[in-house]
């Protein structure tokens, strides 16, 4: 079937960067529309539900393998009306489907796939599927053949199942929980539990920086005195800035690290994970004084400047892991090109300096990670080293760079304004400051529709996506921010007027709760309320911590009331304490308002 014959395609004329990337695609695909589902229901067809992001690796893969392919195209045009969602546009699908998928099957990621009824209640879901079986995962094509005749065959089974999904999905009635040091304390045996001692950070295999937790950690230890956790925090965090997760060359962090040892990352570099490390690490050389951390703090926020800074103010939300179809191609280092690029005896301890070897660490190329024998962890990177690193960067720039999402999206760009207006007192770099105040001047006055209300994203002028809980609260996070660095009372003032409209927003007095959707936006089968803290602070952890820091600064005890409404309303933080990092840093602020009793170790 060629491209633009038998089909009818209906993102052309969609903002999004993602969705644009499968607007060649002959699946008829739509974007997340009422259009979308009423032709669901007409046709009584089951839907798919596409989400990713524009800088997804196995996203990307999964587009060339299944959904350029006329056959496998043809498939889900004759059986299902196809939905394709960018999840950093709309998080609270996202949020809803990932849970969903994951009572499901027990496990979840992106590309997600969900199979939905014509309303779109999901039955069946998954994340990639390969074109042909392969890693014991079935074949795409087979799992759409096999769900779209149990879709037409077996409609009493499917009406169990979504009964079942959305009664779990339901937010239920709760018990508050206790605002007790014992969550705190319980967080922090959990850490120990997972944490790695030779490699730093929890757990083994994949990783995840969890820069929320450790910030966690950093004040945990404040506050009790427990050293471990001070010692978990700098292993982690010098581990990091050593390894591959980290661009020496140019500065950030890349998303994840898909081994034990932080060597090799999952590349792409979004905005939200560089915002919070540079925030974490200038906060660690506050309290340790490593140079290490300071560098990395400043390489770090000098990389958003350089690379994801628009002109008007903002910042993009990401960089692809992939150039041309190749993984990591703009970051990787060959042997050869190491000893061309160095003199002889620069190249020499170069070489040793981030273990580099003939053979490389992936694909016959090395991506560059500090020997820490051949550094004291203390230390920064010497001199020397630097100027390497800018020969380096000089060649770097003639590649080919890796695409980027332009998409300004008011909550991360409010943790950017967090981490750019600390990291300037810190440092007593005014212009960082300066940078913060340009991008909130500019979410201020053009991330707004006609009546005030604010969007979701900026892409080459206003879009029409409502923003989220967490973009009212991430933002208002960040002129309190300001506010603390200024002392210009215009900013406590413009964080003051946020937190009133999410409070009329996303409040419901009829359950006490905040959720993600405001209630002038589409109301889905589940109002959503996600309270983990995962890429990003969750929007009730970011209310929370501005309703809280508010009531201090106004004297307000409504304020205070509504944060700790929240924080009691966290039952899952006892169980699952890594995935509560921002509500732990919250709830460590208000314990030291308590005035909790220091405890040495």
């Amino acid at each position: 079937m060629p491209k633009g014959e038998f089909f009818a395609n209906h993102l052309k004329n969609e903002k999004s960067p993602y969705l644009q990337q499968h607007a060649g695609n002959p699946v008829d695909w739509y974007p997340w529309s009422e259009e979308a589902i009423q032709k669901a229901i007409k046709e009584d067809k089951p839907v798919i539900i596409s989400i990713g992001y524009a800088s997804c690796h196995w996203c990307h893969v999964m587009e060339r393998e299944s959904f350029e392919d006329s056959e496998t195209a043809r498939v889900m045009n004759e059986n299902f009306i196809n939905i394709k969602v960018d999840r950093e546009e709309r998080p609270d699908l996202d949020s809803l489907y990932l849970k969903a998928v994951q009572a499901m099957t027990g496990h979840s990621g992106w590309p997600l796939t969900v199979f939905a009824t014509p309303e779109g209640i999901p039955f069946y879901g998954g994340t990639y599927y390969p074109p042909d079986d392969r890693f014991g995962i079935p074949s795409f094509k087979k799992v759409l053949l096999a769900v779209s005749l149990a879709y037409k065959k077996n409609k009493k089974k499917i009406a169990d199942i979504t009964n079942d999904v959305e009664e779990a999905l339901k937010q239920k009635v709760i018990s508050p929980v206790e605002l007790k040091a014992d969550i705190s304390d319980n967080a922090y045996d959990a850490a120990r539990l997972f944490f790695d001692p030779v490699n730093g950070g929890f757990g083994r295999g994949t990783k995840f920086p969890h820069s929320m937790f450790l910030r966690f950690l950093l004040m945990y230890n404040d506050r009790t005195g427990h050293e471990d956790a001070a010692n978990m925090m700098r292993k982690t965090l010098t581990a990091m800035a050593s390894g591959g997760i980290y661009d020496h060359v140019g500065g950030g962090f890349h998303r994840y690290s898909v081994d034990e040892r932080w060597d090799m990352p999952h590349f792409e570099k979004m905005l939200y994970d560089n915002a919070l490390m540079a925030g974490l690490y200038a906060q660690a050389f506050e309290k340790t004084g490593i140079e290490f951390y300071k560098d990395t703090s400043i390489n770090t926020l000098n990389y958003i400047l350089r690379d994801l800074r628009d002109e008007k103010g903002g910042f993009y939300s990401s960089q692809d892991a992939d150039v041309e179809g190749h993984e990591g191609a703009y970051y990787l280092w060959s042997y050869d090109e190491i000893k061309t690029i160095l003199s002889d005896k620069d190249a020499e301890r170069f070489i040793e300096y981030f273990s580099v070897t003939e053979d490389g660490n992936y694909e016959g190329k090395n991506m560059l990670r500090i020997n820490m024998s051949a550094k004291d962890p203390a230390t920064p990177v010497d001199a020397d080293i630097k100027r390497m690193l800018g020969s380096l960067f000089e060649v770097r720039k003639l590649r080919r760079a890796p695409d980027t999402d332009k998409k300004i999206i008011t909550a991360w760009n409010g943790l950017a304004v967090s981490a750019l207006a600390r990291a300037g007192k810190i440092f007593r770099k005014k212009e960082f400051i300066d940078e913060a105040i340009r991008c909130a001047d500019f979410l201020l006055t053009s991330v707004k529709d006609e009546s005030g209300r604010l969007l979701r994203y900026y892409l080459e002028g206003k879009t029409d996506v409502k923003g989220n809980l967490e973009d009212y609260a991430l933002l208002a996070g960040g002129l309190l921010a300001l506010f603390d660095v200024t002392g210009d009372d215009k900013w406590l003032d413009k964080a003051h007027r946020l937190t009133e409209s999410f409070i009329d927003l996303f409040h419901d007095d009829a359950t006490g709760f905040f959720f993600d959707t405001g209630e002038d936006q589409q109301k889905l089968f589940v109002r959503e309320r996600d309270l983990f803290d995962n890429d990003v602070p969750s929007g009730n952890s970011a209310a929370a911590d501005v309703l809280l820091r508010i009531s201090r600064l106004m004297d307000n005890n409504r304020y205070r009331e509504y944060s700790e409404e929240i924080l009691r309303s966290v039952e899952g933080i006892n169980d699952e304490p890594l995935s509560y990092g921002n509500f732990l840093c919250v709830f460590e602020s208000f314990l030291s308002e308590k005035g909790e009793e220091k405890r040495i170790h």
